[in-house]
């Protein structure tokens, strides 16, 4: 069964902005119109036509002002937070290695991947996923090259460098259990993220890393 779709409430508001716009402008331009057409000394048809010109022109000013202005700045906001492919790059959607992953195809997965940054030598996505692969392999040291090289390539990247140094720490931490080379990893969080809270909470990580150490 069709539905029907609801009108459109953002048309409706618009064109009332538009109306309420225009009104405006006519009545401040016959306002000003007036006491213009005065001053210039015009009278009778000249007097009449400068006079609804000046209305006209008024108020497609003032419509203009009022739905121009605030167009220009939503339109503005709305690309530095949503920003569109015209202004931000094209980012790749590995869909097919993902394909394989989901379906247990690991292997073929990592084979995939390993095209892909050939294809892509700069793209540190196909990095970033088939590293998450290997860090739940049989093998989880593998995945280190992986992270590092992603990282250098997202170095412009802040979110995508903390979370590559962040995936690093869980490895050495984890499955591998080299405290040493997480310390490393946690001494360059803090250095390159001061003041933040990942920082903070790496340094309470180093702290207790090294009383264990002393056997504190």
């Amino acid at each position: 069964m069709r539905t029907i779709p609801e009108p459109d409430r953002d048309l409706g508001d618009g064109l009332h902005v538009r109306v309420v716009a225009l009104g405006c402008g006519a009545v401040l331009g016959v306002l000003l119109g007036i006491p213009l057409s005065a001053l210039l000394g015009l009278s009778g048809f000249s007097f009449v036509a400068f006079t609804i010109g000046f209305a006209i022109a008024t108020a497609f000013t003032i419509r203009r002002l009022m739905i121009g202005i605030p167009e220009a700045v939503a339109s503005f906001v709305q690309r530095m937070v949503f920003p569109s492919g015209s202004t931000s790059p094209y980012a790749k959607v590995y869909s097919q290695e993902q394909s394989l992953a989901a379906r247990g195809d690991i292997d073929g997965a990592l084979v995939a991947y390993q095209d892909a940054m050939r294809l892509n030598p700069e793209d540190p996505e196909p990095r970033f996923q088939a590293a998450e692969l290997l860090f739940r392999s049989a093998d989880p040291s593998r995945a280190i090259e992986l992270f590092a090289e992603a990282r250098r390539l997202a170095s412009t990247d802040r979110s995508r460098e903390l979370y590559a140094t962040q995936r690093l720490i869980d490895l050495y931490l984890g499955p591998l259990n080299q405290e040493s080379r997480a310390l490393v990893e946690l001494r360059r969080l803090v250095e390159r993220f001061p003041g933040t809270r990942e920082g903070q909470a790496a340094r309470e990580v180093i702290a207790r890393l090294k009383r264990r150490e002393t056997g504190e």
